[in-house]
């Protein structure tokens, strides 16, 4: 099993400023971006992603809680694998009750996976080293059980 590897969260904010830019009001992007760097508390959290280019499937399962099944589009390159890192909320009852959408961040360095509400409140964030071979940025819908 691969150990969780720690992202900086200001490279990840960074990251979705400059792909939301122009996509998002701009006060948006700042509140999502304040958001995800002081989130603080984490859970330990694998799962997978499955790309076929325009079309995206994700999981992930946090620890003895509960699984995020999502699906979206985007660009991305084709490929998929094991995901390994932590999510991190302030309010793990809200992101599980809350979350309908998600943006996803795959790089080189990283993949994240970024849960909204339906008034595109951040409520939490999954950080995983990238394991995976998919790369690209885009959203869907998804929800937790």
């Amino acid at each position: 099993m691969n150990a969780p590897q720690t992202i900086d969260k200001q490279l990840i904010a960074h990251d979705f400023r400059v792909a939301m830019h122009g996509k998002l009001e701009p006060e948006k992007i700042d509140d999502v971006a304040q958001t995800l760097v002081a989130s603080e508390t984490a859970y330990p959290a694998n799962g997978s992603v499955a790309s076929l280019i325009f079309y995206l499937k994700f999981q992930v399962n946090i620890t003895n809680g509960k699984s995020f099944d999502g699906n979206a589009g985007g660009a991305s390159s084709p490929g998929g694998g094991a995901l390994f890192g932590h999510v991190y909320t302030n309010d793990l009852e809200r992101l599980y009750r809350d979350t309908v959408s998600f943006e996803f961040q795959g790089t080189p360095v990283y993949l994240s996976i970024l849960f909204f509400d339906s008034h595109s409140k951040l409520l939490g964030h999954f950080q995983s080293g990238a394991v995976s071979t998919v790369t690209g940025v885009g959203g869907g819908k998804g929800k937790w059980h």
